[in-house]
């Protein structure tokens, strides 16, 4: 196995290679020709499961935001009805008073803020 050969299957296969490695392979006409061959190659030994494997996975991909969606809004709801139905038990009164005070002169205030 050559160098050409090489890079251009470390390329194919998504593992390291040099890009600059990789740009001489294809500039040579037998690079482009091998490319050309490992990807035919590829294709008709590529299993039709793995290509059914990867339309399902498309499938599900478009449903799983939705189902996130729908499962943020019910929590949100039962969220709020919870907490909607525990305040409503509550009552707030003002506490008891522990002393009255009570204002009997008040004295005037000058026109322009009492300066």
């Amino acid at each position: 196995m050559n160098d050409t050969h090489a890079v251009i299957s470390a390329f194919l296969d998504d593992e390291p290679f040099d890009a600059a490695d990789l740009a001489a392979a294809l500039g040579d006409p037998e690079g482009r020709a091998l490319l050309i061959d490992l990807v035919a190659l590829r294709h008709i030994a590529q299993p039709d499961d793995m290509i059914n494997a990867a339309q399902t996975r498309t499938a599900r991909a478009v449903w799983r935001p939705l189902l996130a969606t729908a499962a943020m809004l019910m929590a949100l709801a039962g969220g709020y009805f919870i907490g909607e139905r525990q305040g409503a038990t509550t009552t707030v009164s003002a506490p008891a008073p522990t002393r009255v005070i009570e204002a009997n002169a008040w004295q005037p205030v000058p026109p322009g803020g009492g300066r």
